[in-house]
């Protein structure tokens, strides 16, 4: 039952942080930030919010750094639109399961044409 309640106040989340993020902020070094998930502990008092950015590096660094900085208007925005009794602290972390789901897909894309690595030559270097 709880982790009912839970799914849904986690998809909630994602689609108004999604939002803030998208029309409540002007920050360049957020345009490319996707939500991909949000686990949201059973007390309901903190969120760890998965980010996937395009960016890599260093900036990709400075996109969790603005997230870091926007995190209290964030918090402030999602406790007026949902009303709830405590608004979860957030916590942004950048995604790796998404990452390793797509080397997955890719090796098994590489398996299906016979061995072929993306630069055209086969795994056993011939």
């Amino acid at each position: 039952m709880k982790a009912k309640r839970t799914d849904r106040l986690a998809s909630q989340v994602i689609r108004e942080i999604s939002d803030i993020i998208r029309r409540k902020l002007s920050d360049p070094r957020l345009e490319w930030v996707t939500i991909t998930r949000v686990d949201v502990s059973p007390d309901m008092r903190d969120t760890k919010i998965f980010i996937r950015t395009l960016d890599s590096g260093e900036k990709q660094e400075s996109t969790f750094e603005a997230l870091r900085h926007a995190s209290g208007f964030i918090k402030r925005e999602l406790g007026n639109r949902l009303k709830w009794r405590v608004v979860p602290n957030l916590s942004f972390f950048r995604d790796e399961q998404a990452e390793q789901t797509e080397n997955v897909l890719r090796i098994i894309t590489e398996l299906n044409q016979g061995g072929k690595t993306p630069d055209g030559g086969t795994e056993a270097g011939t």
